[in-house]
């Protein structure tokens, strides 16, 4: 497994163990659907509740969109498991379900199926954020991914700050008045408190598309 093949704090290309394999005999347990959800799940919710995971299922190298999947219960029950036009699944499976349960789906013969999975700041996209939010999320996924990586996080990027996708540019206001810009990588603005100590606001030109993590790559 490559560096950034464990978890990344942007967004990683994850060949789900098992479910590629078997994906001519679902169902399929749900934990091999959705790999680290159980360990994220275990971290105490105060400790995880400004950072997420997400995941989007593919076929054949494409988004599952218009796929209609389901979480299997153990007692023979059909949760319908959610996903967007985008092929993200937009409402996780519990901690209990990823225990007990199994994932099917109506799929075309002899199906390809992999995993995209990301974790992101827990904050919808907006013009202006509180300095002090940005860097608990920050703080919280670096934190939750120590748990999650084990013995493999030297693999693991370490986050540095957050950056605003489609937000054009933006600036940090701070403590005495002035005004900074935010530095820019891959055509985003991006937060790192290190560079920008005091900062009391966070203003961007537009509301981002979305939110992720800035690594220190």
């Amino acid at each position: 497994m490559s560096r950034r093949g464990l978890i990344i704090g942007l967004t990683l290309a994850l060949l789900a163990p098992g479910l590629a394999q078997a994906a001519d005999k679902l169902p399929v347990k749900l934990s091999k659907v959705f790999p680290y959800l159980d360990k994220y799940l275990a971290i105490p919710p105060d400790q995880r509740n400004h950072f997420a995971l997400g995941y989007v299922i593919q076929v054949n190298g494409k988004p599952a969109t218009g796929m209609n999947a389901a979480i299997l219960e153990a007692d023979g029950r059909r949760t319908p498991l959610p996903i967007n036009a985008e092929g993200w699944v937009t409402k996780l499976p519990t901690a209990a379900q990823l225990a007990s349960a199994s994932f099917t789906a109506d799929a075309p013969p002899n199906p390809d199926f992999g995993v995209h999975m990301r974790i992101s700041p827990a904050m919808p996209p907006a013009q202006e954020y509180n300095p002090r939010d940005l860097e608990l999320a920050v703080s919280q996924a670096n934190a939750g991914m120590d748990r999650v990586a084990g013995m493999m996080r030297f693999a693991v990027p370490t986050l540095i700050g957050v950056s605003f996708p489609g937000a054009g540019s933006g600036k940090a206001k701070l403590a005495d008045g002035r005004e900074a810009p935010l530095p820019m990588a891959a055509g985003a603005p991006y937060y790192d408190p290190k560079l920008l100590a005091g900062a009391t606001r966070i203003v961007l030109a537009k509301a981002p598309t979305r939110l992720a993590f800035k690594d220190n790559k």
